[in-house]
């Protein structure tokens, strides 16, 4: 028998799988071991024809296994039989009766004395003398992470017989999501550039073990790295891509849409504090230095409603504001602030008003108390106005707007708040009554620029609906909207008002009706070239047919009352923008027959990198969109990339199926 152990770094990543398993024992989040009322003795016996061999004889491991301590003392007895009996990677799976179980559950016990197996302590001699004492986290023959007395986490590199600690600079991380407040995935960073990327190389690779599927960003601070997969959060060296802790929780089961299948895209930092969302919508609080729980709050009353969570927090000062998802189940969207100090809420904005609220009556008809209007992706924050902007997705059921006529509002919207109250300063509604899954969950990004004439504080969008949008983002005054697409037939385009003018016959019906576009983009990150004015997102130019399919909500269910596929014809592509205009600069369509979810990273090195739909890792001419450099990961991208320097080297890094991948220029 072998078990992975959380006192063997490199094994670390396996507990993912064994949470995952241990998910059908209804165990969420585990806890410690509960003694069995067999007599240990009994077990020893099938722990020595068993599991001796691989994890020797005390339990503490050998060159075909890790020790099983640690595991052992942190999980139930539930996680460890399921593991057993099922086998994980080299572990085969042992058939064991409840008889043999059971004595052999109480004599691991034995080997395995509750708390966490203790970190190799020592004190390294650095450069010029000076020493340094603590926990080793990991260590190679090049480098070593040591964790010191208050808990900070130094990242040494081995320069001969002595370490040195790479000086960090904030102004080289990246501290949030999307890299920063303003929602732009463009970095001021050029050692990587169109004259060099030719020589850029893979440096390094974590694999998350187990998740199903990655679609995180990661966070660089400090040298430290922090991505996520499904309910897990891993604190990495960002030079070496090395594990410094984990922290992880079974995922959830019972769940609908995106949570469900894996989803999460990423952490906040505040502080001190590492904040995550859960599957099934809590926010967790873990220590930076050692990834403890702080604290864990339920956002919503799951599993009584159809609530999940995928996105990141994003926080402004000591606020940790969040959105939910569960937008095609039922759920009533809101956003909501937390305090990072004890996360305790603050507040909570409504996206779809109750019966008989303010705004009913946009909603006319049976859908209202499951009206959706879920909020799943991060917003973006103007310091300087100190206005949070959120987006907010499609009401449901999705196909059907006989059950909810009107506009439905706040759904298809961006919300203007203010971070520290939740008040609405204003609303704009891209896609009134929505009857094609026109979500408004694409990226919201502010951009300083002249426009009209004058200096303007803009928010741009390439909305989901086909069109390309520009608001004064101090007022939410439209300033312009044009297709970005070919074909648009849902409506001929917006009054100067800001209003919609819809067209007729779009509406999906029982036998099938042809709208354009299908999904025109979706919610991959976009980026924007302050120096070339163009801003660089994936576009899909296609058509679908949508059906109408009456049903009632049902609880476990999704609301969708139809279906919409994709028509053959079109294309995706990497598309450049003039935001002046709307206007397309360059397209750079992608093949390779997947839809990939990878957003884009534009660089001062005048590069513009993506996930293509190929398995292709590429980055781009900004200027031209002409392809540079690629790199064949022959995986489904659905993550977007970003960049960051630490120890003097520019890195950009992605995540795909196998892991999150690091890549830079040869030292």
């Amino acid at each position: 028998m072998w078990m992975p152990s959380t006192d063997y770094p490199a094994h670390r990543g396996l507990i993912a799988a064994l949470a995952l398993l241990a998910g059908a024992a209804g165990a969420q989040p585990a806890a410690p071991s509960v003694q069995p009322a067999a007599p240990p003795s009994e077990g020893a016996g099938s722990f020595a024809s068993r599991c001796a061999v691989c994890h020797g004889g005390d339990g503490n491991g050998s060159e075909r296994a890790p020790s099983l301590k640690a595991f052992v003392a942190g999980h139930p007895d539930a996680e460890i039989a399921a593991l057993i009996r099922s086998g994980v990677r080299a572990m085969p799976a042992h058939d064991i009766a409840a008889a043999e179980m059971t004595p052999l559950l109480a004599f691991l016990h034995t080997l395995a004395p509750a708390g966490e197996v203790p970190k190799p302590h020592r004190t390294v001699p650095l450069e010029g003398g000076a020493t340094l004492t603590g926990d080793i986290l990991n260590e190679t023959n090049f480098n070593l992470q040591l964790a010191d007395a208050a808990g900070r986490i130094h990242l040494l590199t081995r320069d001969g017989a002595a370490y040195r600690e790479a000086p960090v600079e904030p102004k080289l991380d990246w501290p949030r999501y999307d890299g920063s407040y303003s929602s732009n995935r463009h970095s001021s960073l050029d050692q990587i550039n169109a004259g060099n990327v030719q020589r850029l190389a893979l440096q390094w690779m974590f694999p998350a073990t187990g998740a199903p599927r990655l679609e995180a960003t990661p966070v660089v601070i400090d040298g430290v790295m922090y991505v996520t997969a499904v309910n897990a959060v891993y604190a990495l060296d960002a030079r070496s891509g090395r594990q410094l802790w984990a922290y992880k929780r079974a995922q959830t089961p019972g769940l609908l849409g995106e949570a469900a299948g894996g989803a999460n895209r990423g952490v906040g930092i505040a502080a001190d504090h590492v904040l995550m969302m859960t599957d099934n919508a809590h926010l967790l609080a873990l220590d930076r230095n050692s990834g403890a729980l702080v604290w864990d709050v339920a956002m919503t009353d799951w599993p009584k409603s159809q609530y999940s969570a995928s996105g990141a927090p994003l926080v402004i000062g000591t606020h940790v504001i969040t959105g939910v998802a569960g937008g095609e189940e039922g759920a009533r969207g809101f956003v909501a602030s937390y305090d990072a100090a004890t996360g305790r809420r603050e507040w909570q904005f409504w996206t779809v008003p109750q019966p008989g609220e303010k705004l009913a009556e946009t909603w006319k008809g049976s859908a209202l108390e499951h009206g959706c209007g879920a909020t799943w992706m991060s917003g973006s924050y103007d310091p300087e106005l100190d206005i949070v902007y959120w987006a907010v997705g499609n009401p449901c059921p999705d196909f059907n707007g006989a059950q909810r006529l009107g506009d439905n509002l706040y759904t298809d919207s961006v919300l203007a708040l203010r971070p520290g109250s939740g008040e609405l300063l204003w609303y704009y509604q891209f896609t009134p009554h929505d009857t094609h899954d026109y979500d408004a969950d694409e990226p919201l990004m502010l951009v300083d620029e002249n426009f009209g004439g004058r200096p303007r504080k803009l928010l741009v969008q390439a909305n989901r609906n086909g069109f390309f949008f520009v608001l004064d983002r101090t007022d939410g005054k439209l300033l312009l909207a044009t297709p970005f697409v070919n074909k648009v037939t849902w409506a001929s385009g917006y009054t100067k008002a800001g209003k919609a003018i819809l067209l007729p016959g779009g509406e999906p019906t029982p036998g099938g009706s042809v709208v354009c576009p299908a999904a025109a983009t979706n919610w991959m990150s976009a980026a924007y070239d302050p120096s070339l004015k163009l801003f660089y997102f994936l576009a899909a130019d296609r058509c679908a047919i949508t059906k109408l399919i009456p049903a009632p909500f049902e609880m476990g269910k999704r609301y969708f009352n139809g279906t919409g596929s994709m028509l053959a014809g079109g294309n995706r592509s990497v598309r450049a923008l003039d935001i002046q205009t709307g206007k397309t600069v360059w397209d750079y369509v992608m093949v390779g027959g997947t839809r990939g979810s990878s957003g884009t990273l534009s660089t001062r090195g005048g590069l513009v990198f993506v996930g293509e739909d190929s398995g292709m890792f590429t980055a781009l001419d900004a200027r031209t969109g002409t392809a540079l450099w690629h790199f064949p990961a022959n995986e489904n991208f659905r993550a977007s990339p970003m960049t960051y320097m630490v120890g003097g080297r520019q890195y950009v890094c992605i995540a795909s199926a196998a892991g999150f991948l690091a890549f830079a220029l040869p030292e």
